[in-house]
């Protein structure tokens, strides 16, 4: 036997260290793939009380007051070339006064959405940015009520929302005083608590007016 022949490591001693090297590089690897997997699904999990939004929570974004309305959610009209290019008139429809208002309630005038030709679509739940639009027409002048109306479950719920919010009646643009309407609390049918505004529309000149309510929480 040549003397090289004792550096030769023997084919059985061989054969058992590869596959002890193969298993273990397998077992790094499927460790390290589960390891990637288990951070990927703590990554992507969307649960806030997840172990990654424990220890990595995302900021919370800061509420801030606007005096501004916030945009409308709900799609807009398709109004005409001549609604879209409306220009304030030179006369506006004229409120009457609070006694007026209250006159016009105890005889039972008619509220002007009952002369609506379409009804806008609204939801249980108003959202804020929500703006109904109602089309009225009027073949001629005549005293119509005009209100705007809000419910809750309890006197006292009612009483907390109506501390955080604006009520504003406009006339072509102009703001008119809510001293001119009369305010009602009634109880409905299913115990509810509601608050509204009424206000009497006397005259209406000839033309297309706006008259909004806006309404800012």
């Amino acid at each position: 036997m040549d003397d090289n022949d004792t550096d030769l490591i023997p084919t059985e001693e061989t054969d058992p260290q590869r596959r002890t090297i193969i298993l273990a590089m397998t077992g790094v690897v499927s460790i390290g793939l589960c390891a990637l997997f288990l951070i990927a699904f703590l990554w992507f999990q969307p649960d806030e009380t997840s172990l990654f939004a424990q220890y990595f929570p995302s900021p919370t974004s800061t509420i801030r007051p606007t005096s501004t309305p916030a945009p409308t959610r709900t799609p807009a009209p398709n109004l005409t070339a001549t609604e879209l290019a409306w220009q304030r008139p030179a006369e506006s429809p004229s409120l009457g006064t609070l006694e007026d208002a209250e006159t016009a309630l105890t005889a039972g005038v008619g509220y002007i959405e009952n002369f609506a030709l379409a009804y806008p679509d609204t939801p249980e739940v108003n959202q804020p940015g929500d703006v109904y639009i109602f089309e009225i027409f009027l073949a001629a002048s005549e005293p119509l009520l005009w209100s705007y109306g809000w419910c809750s479950t309890t006197q006292g719920i009612l009483e907390e929302n109506f501390s955080h919010m604006r009520v504003e009646f406009l006339i072509n643009g102009s703001p008119e005083p809510l001293s001119n309407f009369v305010v009602q609390n009634e109880t409905q049918a299913d115990d509810s608590r509601c608050r509204s505004f009424n206000g009497l529309v006397q005259q209406w000149p000839q033309g297309v007016h706006h008259l909004e309510v806006q309404v800012t929480f």
